[in-house]
């Protein structure tokens, strides 16, 4: 049976079915991302923190806008070429298109390493500082060692200077929740520093009631007989009975060793869960035959499990197993395996997310970076709301305190773009007096992002100034800041020009218990940034679908442009149809994500 229209277009609609399937999908896609930009919108809107504003560096997703609006012409002149018979242009105009792609695909992928890499820390006080983490490494005692400088490459011991260094005596693993790359980690860096760790007890795991003599007189015995059966052996791991563990005091951590005792663990829950079960519903049935005919709820207070009625019939569960580490060393921890966070200067115990309790010390882990912004407005947010001045409660910060090596240094900056706020102010009065001549109250006054917010052009444009002398207000001032080009995907850390002649990004460490939250630019730092990697990344999945099918078009299609090209030319149009929807969502993807 031969489907009709699939070449030819239906008369009295003037379209062939393969058309009408692209707009009906289109549709959806249009009520996809429409609610996807309706929900930013609101989220936008209704924030309760400062919501970020033209953070995005402007010129990769500039020239992406050329590069789709391109790629969406080159595509039509590829569909016309099929229509007028022209493979050769074909093939050359639909190569410029999936070339675009490409290009966007590059583009983007530059933008996104650069925020993967962009660490941003918010502390106690609200200040928001961003910047790009330094590498550190631990001495022979187990303190850490900042190694100033962006870039090093990261080897033997080095390790990101965003870390939390706890001392490690002795570490407890549930057998539930224990997180094998996580154990995996702390056996590795037990190995750079030939530690061990090690089974702290002899410790009995059953699994089954036959292996678990009842009285304890006689599980005693036959405990200690088993240890003495492997005394001399190497510590170890050893089965006995039907489904038990027996781990030697002494013996090896590792992954396997969990895995085992978690089946035991599991096998013995599930044992004792069916004898309750079993015990229970004896206990009803006696109970309903004492009172017959009387409703569950009046007796159920006579349904009790007394501890006598599971004697012998259980086992006793052992939810972890605890090792030392011998020696005791500093371990390297990821912030975000911690639990309870903050932890205490000096604390002696760690709980980490995967239940693994670590006993010893909390050394000093500051989270060393290269400053290229610091943000201010949530700060000034919050005293606003306390009815305290926001520049008392900023210039009052951790930040400008003497407990800041390098407070000094942010007071120069503080300084002049204090200045450079004060020029502005005096500019927009100027130029749009005042609102209220009787309370000199300004018509427009400088955004909350300008007043209080010091991004990385800012600290370069200061820092050459300094240099230079000038002053902000002088016509030299405005030509110092960074041109569109300098920055292309956000601040560059390794330019000669900042690292050798002006040192704009300050140095700041930042003592752990002043750290409320700190992430890389990922969905983990705040909405926008979920909602920034999920629109582009969907978008992204369409770029990619899209050229996907356009190169088969291209690479697979020639025998079918033989026998028929104007069904070919008709795929064509679908897939351009597909590749102008993608267009036009970047279209309003970069004004919202990008300018605003």
């Amino acid at each position: 049976m031969e489907i009709p229209f699939t070449v030819t277009a239906r008369k009295d609609t003037g379209l062939f079915n393969a058309k009408v399937g692209i707009w009906l999908f289109l549709a959806s896609e249009v009520m996809l991302f429409g609610g996807l930009f309706s929900g930013y919108v609101f989220l936008r809107i209704y924030a309760d923190y400062p919501w970020p504003e033209r953070t995005l560096p402007v010129l990769p997703g500039l020239i992406n806008t050329f590069v789709l609006i391109g790629s969406s012409v080159t595509v039509v002149f590829a569909w016309a070429s099929l229509k007028m018979r022209q493979w050769r242009r074909f093939q050359v105009f639909m190569s410029l298109t999936i070339a675009c792609a490409g290009v966007f695909l590059i583009l983007k992928g530059i933008e996104y390493k650069a925020k993967w890499e962009h660490q941003a820390v918010r502390m106690d006080d609200f200040a928001v500082i961003e910047g790009h983490t330094h590498k550190a490494e631990l001495d022979e005692k187990g303190h850490m060692h900042v190694a100033h400088g962006h870039g090093e490459e990261e080897h033997g011991t080095r390790f990101w200077a965003n870390r939390l260094i706890f001392k490690t005596e002795a570490a407890s693993f549930s057998l539930v929740r224990a997180y094998e790359p996580w154990v995996d980690t702390m056996l590795e860096q037990a190995k750079e520093r030939h530690a061990e760790l090690v089974a702290s007890e002899d410790v009995f795991l059953y699994g089954h009631p036959a292996d678990y003599p009842a009285p304890e007189v006689e599980r005693k015995a036959a405990e200690q007989k088993l240890i003495g059966e492997h005394k001399n052996s190497k510590p170890s791991q050893h089965r006995f009975g039907k489904n038990s563990l027996y781990v030697a005091k002494g013996t090896p951590l590792n992954y396997r060793l969990l895995e085992k005792a978690r089946g035991v663990f599991v096998a013995g829950r599930a044992g004792n869960a069916k004898v309750r079960t079993r015990v229970l519903r004896s206990k009803w049935d006696v109970a309903h035959a004492e009172h017959p005919g009387k409703p569950n709820w009046e007796i159920a207070d006579r349904v009790k499990i007394e501890p006598a009625d599971l004697a012998g019939k259980v086992v006793g569960l052992t939810p972890a197993l605890s090792f030392d580490l011998k020696p005791a060393i500093p371990l390297v921890l990821k912030r975000s395996w911690i639990r309870n966070r903050p932890l205490a200067a000096g604390a002696e115990k760690a709980s980490l997310r995967d239940d693994t309790s670590l006993t010893g010390h909390l050394e000093d882990s500051p989270i060393a970076l290269a400053v290229d912004a610091v943000d201010f407005r949530f700060m000034a947010m919050k005293a606003e709301e306390a009815d305290k001045n926001p520049m008392t409660v900023i210039e009052r910060s951790w930040i400008f305190s003497e407990k800041n090596a390098h407070a000094e240094d942010f007071k120069k900056v503080w300084e002049l773009h204090k200045k450079r706020i004060k020029k502005v102010e005096e500019h927009l009065v100027d130029k749009y007096g005042y609102k209220d001549e009787a309370k000199k109250i300004p018509d427009r006054v400088p955004t909350e992002t300008e007043r209080y917010r010091i991004g990385w052009k800012d600290l370069v444009q200061y820092a050459r100034a300094q240099k230079m002398g000038v002053e902000p207000g002088q016509k030299e001032f405005a030509k110092l800041r960074p041109t569109m080009t300098e920055g292309f995907a956000g601040p560059n850390h390794k330019n000669k020009e900042y690292t050798e002649e002006l040192h704009p990004f300050l140095e700041l460490e930042i003592p752990h218990q002043k750290v409320s939250l700190e992430s890389k630019f990922t969905p983990k730092w705040n909405t926008y940034y979920a909602i920034y990697f999920t629109l582009t990344g969907l978008h992204g999945l369409h770029v990619v679908g899209g050229a996907i099918v356009l190169s088969y078009y291209l690479f697979f299609s020639k025998g079918l442009y033989r026998r028929n090209p104007e069904w070919l030319a008709n795929r064509v149009e679908v897939g351009g149809l597909f590749w102008h929807f993608v267009d036009l969502v970047w279209i309003f993807l970069f004004p919202i994500l990008y300018l605003m």
